[in-house]
């Protein structure tokens, strides 16, 4: 396997850690702090399997860092780079609603 192929398939695992509005708000939520278990759980609003689930497959494709501290678990961003791609991605959206919407206006 070449080292682009390498890339390209570490690339789409990263992807697939944005892959879900869940990971994406856990992401939004950790952009400039730390956070526990419990803490994610309830800002979120979801079950602590599911959560566990989101946040497992996250720190497995690098996207968080998990430190244990007694019982609790707590989360960070790995990279300030993973927040600003999301933030890039979001601009884009955001865009590209604008323009259906300017579309639908000019129907009208």
């Amino acid at each position: 396997m070449t080292n682009d192929k390498i890339l390209f398939k570490l690339h789409a695992e990263v992807c697939n850690s944005f892959a879900h509005p869940i990971r994406l708000e856990t992401v939004s939520l950790l952009k400039d702090k730390e956070l526990s278990f419990g803490e994610i759980a309830e800002e979120i609003g979801v079950g602590k399997s599911t959560l566990a689930r989101h946040l497992s497959l996250m720190v497995n494709n690098g996207m968080l860092i998990q430190r244990k501290e007694g019982v609790n678990v707590y989360y960070k961003i790995a990279s300030k780079k993973i927040t600003k791609a999301c933030g890039l991605i979001r601009e884009v959206l955001i865009e590209r609603i604008k323009s259906n919407l300017d579309v639908l206006n000019n129907l009208s």
